[in-house]
């Protein structure tokens, strides 16, 4: 019983591959040129909040401390 499920399930595997729709080359460098540009945006802005979050905690410290 186990075995013929085992050859089911890569059967099924198999025709569920068949139905795969791979995409073109140029849809692909298009995606990845997308995914690239989100990353570098999201990149800067979160650099930038740091660098922001970074300069207000460092000056309520400061302001704190009393230094």
């Amino acid at each position: 019983m186990a075995k013929k499920g085992f050859w089911r399930f890569f059967s099924e595997v198999r025709n569920e591959a068949k139905k795969i729709s791979w995409p073109t080359r140029k849809q692909l460098i298009s995606s990845t040129g997308a995914v690239i540009v989100v990353l570098i945006v999201a990149g800067a802005f979160l650099a930038i909040m740091d660098l922001l979050y970074t300069n207000v905690i460092t000056e309520l410290l400061k302001n704190i401390i009393g230094a």
